[in-house]
């Protein structure tokens, strides 16, 4: 599952909206981080936040960034083999 996975150091391959949700909120959660700490920290609105991690609504990818850094998750693109 994402959240077993979220503790991991190697890369985690993402294929949708719902898995960067659902990494977002094992990140948040493993690092004892409120919704509101993190809204605060990252600038994003807490009920955005909200919907985010539970797929309810997309982002744009400066949104998801900007929720990633603080969590000490880069995002990659590498070429598949």
């Amino acid at each position: 599952t994402i959240g077993r996975m979220a503790r991991l150091q190697d890369p985690i391959r993402i294929s949708s909206v719902s898995e960067l949700g659902a990494l977002i909120r094992a990140r948040r959660r493993e690092m004892k981080l409120r919704q509101a700490d993190l809204s605060s920290i990252s600038g994003v609105d807490q009920s955005n936040l909200s919907k985010i991690e539970r797929s309810q609504i997309p982002a744009t990818l400066e949104t998801y960034l900007r929720l990633l850094e603080p969590l000490g998750i880069d995002l990659q693109a590498v070429p598949r083999e």
